[in-house]
Parts: C-alpha cells; sequence; structure tokens
C-alpha cells in the first residue's frame, strides 16, 4: 500500500508547482507525465486557477478518493526534478532551494521507496513458498522412508510382493526426485519391464527383487538380455534389498557395463536423506564410466 504524504509535503508540492513552471504547457506535461487524468486537469481551467490552486485541488482530489499512489508518483516527479522547468523565465535558485528542501521533508523518491518495498516483500514470499514446499518435500521423503522401514519389517508378506512394493517406493522416489519415468508396462511382444526412467543421454529399464538371499547371476542375465534387446541407448538399472552375488557383480562388470545395482542398504541412504538420488546416479555412473564397478556403495558418498 502505498504511504501516505503529511501535510509539510503536500504544501511544499503546492509551492514547487508555481517555482518549477511558468509555461502552462510545461505544467500541463509534468502533470501527463505523473498519471494525472486530462479530466482530473480539466475540472481546474487556467482562467480560472493558477499553478498553485490547481495543484492543491488535485491533491485534495486524490486525497479524498483514496488515490495515494497518483499522489506519490506525483511527489516522486517533484523528488526526480533538479532544478526549475521553465528556468529562464523563474528564479532558479528558489526553485532549487524548495526542490531540496522537498525532498529532505518526504526523505526518499516514494515511488522507488515502494517498488523497493514490493520486492522485498516478493522476495519474501518466495523466500517462505521455498521454505513451505522445503518442508512438504522432507515430509514426503520421511513418508516414503517410513513406508520402506515397514516394508523391511512386513513379515506377512511373500518376497514377490515385497518386490513389488519396493518397486513402487522407487518410483514415489523417482516422482520426488523430478526423474522422467514411466512405471511398469508390457511391451508388444508381452514382455514385462518394471518400468524406466531417464538420466541424461541414457534411458534406464528398472527391475526390483526382494529375495532372502543375494541376487544372482542368472538373474542379472535375464535382465541384461532385456536391455540389449533394446536400442543402444538403454540401460539397466536393478534394485535388490538384500544386495547382490559377488560372482554376478564380476560377470557384469568391466568391459562396457550397462546395469547399473542399487542394494537396499543405498535405497535406506537415499530415503533417508543421507544422499540425494540425482547424487547417487552420479556418482553410480561415475564408478563405472572409471573403473567398471557397477556395484558402487552409497556409504563412501553418505553425509
Amino acid at each position: 500500500m502505498a504511504k501516505k504524504l503529511g501535510y509539510e509535503a503536500k504544501e511544499k508540492m503546492v509551492a514547487l508547482a508555481g517555482a518549477c513552471f511558468w509555461y502552462w504547457n510545461s505544467f500541463y506535461s509534468f502533470l501527463d507525465s505523473c498519471g494525472v487524468p486530462k479530466a482530473l486537469q480539466k475540472r481546474y481551467p487556467r482562467d480560472a486557477y493558477n499553478k498553485y490552486q490547481m495543484m492543491r485541488c488535485i491533491l485534495g482530489d486524490l486525497e479524498q478518493t483514496g488515490n495515494l499512489e497518483l499522489i506519490n508518483s506525483i511527489a516522486s516527479a517533484f523528488y526526480r526534478l533538479k532544478t526549475a522547468i521553465d528556468r529562464d523565465s523563474l528564479d532558479e535558485k528558489k526553485a532549487k532551494k524548495l526542490l531540496d528542501e522537498f525532498r529532505d521533508a518526504i526523505s526518499n523518491d516514494p515511488i522507488e521507496t515502494e517498488i523497493q518495498k514490493r520486492e522485498q516483500e516478493k522476495a519474501k514470499a518466495a523466500h517462505q513458498k521455498t521454505i513451505t514446499s522445503r518442508r512438504a518435500q522432507s515430509k514426503r521423503l520421511e513418508d516414503i522412508n517410513a513406508e520402506f522401514i515397514r516394508l523391511m519389517t512386513a513379515n506377512e508378506l511373500t518376497p514377490q510382493k515385497r518386490g513389488y512394493k519396493l518397486e513402487d517406493l522407487f518410483f514415489e522416489l523417482l516422482h520426488f526426485s523430478e526423474f522422467e519415468h514411466t512405471k511398469p508396462y508390457r511391451t508388444p511382444d508381452g514382455e514385462q519391464i518394471d518400468g524406466h526412467f531417464r538420466y541424461e543421454k541414457f534411458d534406464y529399464l528398472v527391475e526390483a527383487k526382494w529375495t532372502a538371499e543375494l541376487t544372482k547371476q542368472e538373474d542379472l542375465s535375464i535382465f541384461d538380455g532385456k536391455i540389449r534387446g533394446k536400442a543402444q541407448s538403454t540401460r539397466g538399472f536393478f534394485i535388490s534389498a538384500n544386495g547382490f552375488d559377488e560372482n554376478a557383480i564380476g560377470k557384469f562388470s568391466g568391459d562396457a557395463p550397462r546395469i547399473v545395482l542399487m542394494t537396499g542398504e543405498d535405497m535406506a541412504l537415499v530415503l533417508g536423506g543421507q544422499v540425494l538420488f540425482v547424487d547417487a546416479m552420479k556418482a553410480k555412473i561415475d564408478a563405472i564410466v572409471r573403473y567398471g564397478n557397477i556395484s558402487f556403495s552409497l556409504r563412501r558418498i553418505a553425509t
């Protein structure tokens, strides 16, 4: 809301109307530049009012209608004046003195002050929105993590059902992390794909398993076959709650690996907020590119 100017400031604006303008055309141009409507100007014709009177009447009308923004616009225009407009016909020294006194009376350009105030309010609102969003994000991750913890202790579920639940939680994590993804689907030839997501320039097919023992080479071989039947830009992302057999890891590491492995421990670190999923992907891909290591443990980068 625009700040209301005091009586002294408005009286100085009245004095400035005569001290800074000799020609009516100059005065009218000034009012136009401030946004004073022509209809309001015409209420006070120059054959019946002088510039002092016209300015006092205009300010009075604007205050009566509550148009403080327009009053501040006029004040701002005076604030930015350095000397009389028609200085060849006026006492320039007097005009400068009155302008200095006016600036001292109002301290700051009211329009600039209002702009700064609105920018501060906008920044404050944006900051508050960010805080609210982060709190909501944090709560959502906590909820996903709580589901994961419950899943680890849900003895009534079969390994297959746990695998499906793990898959659901992973796609909630992808949504939370704002990764482009699709949920489980079947290919035209009937092949079941546990969903996919995109990271950088690659598509990652997803496989999720929750078995009592380590995931073995046979499971990775079947998954690898699905990947190799797709485009060259397709990779695999295999989540195993209880980890992977060393022989399986060794078989698919090394030369041109295309599968990224994620253990239940890795998942717990991400869902616990110790590692962002995007950082997890970066670390795991770096380990593959640099060392051919498809089973990089996120404990190495956890905070």
